[in-house]
């Protein structure tokens, strides 16, 4: 990510000793028409910041599902709350983004076709 101020250890640091932050998430202006438009809490269950130099950091997050990770960075026009610019007390933006690993219970539970269906009871 990027950083319109000079960064500091202090400000990596300050990053990395978030947890379990909940941001209020407007649905993001590129999705608007697509999706309706709304406010979900979502959670950042944990970030690490290290600096690249002086305008620059590398940025992992361990997220809820379904959190808009780009919005996060930029603040989408302060649709985002908090955000990493609000952290930091400056402007940002996302660079690149690398999804590195998915927690997923899968596949799914099915049960065995030898297993006797229960039905419904019906009303005498």
């Amino acid at each position: 990510m990027w950083a319109d101020r000079d960064l500091t250890q202090a400000d990596a640091d300050l990053i990395s000793s978030q947890k379990d932050l909940v941001v209020q998430q407007a649905t993001p202006v590129r999705v608007l028409h697509r999706r309706t438009s709304s406010i979900r809490p979502k959670t950042i269950y944990s970030m690490s910041a290290q600096l690249v130099n002086r305008r620059f950091l590398t940025l992992d997050l361990t997220t809820q599902a379904g959190t808009y990770i780009k919005e996060f960075v930029h603040g989408d026009f302060g649709r985002t709350q908090p955000n990493v610019g609000t952290l930091l007390g400056c402007k940002t933006d996302i660079l690149q983004l690398d999804v590195v690993e998915v927690h997923l219970d899968w596949p799914p539970h099915i049960p065995n076709r030898s297993e006797p269906i229960q039905k419904a009871p019906t009303a005498d």
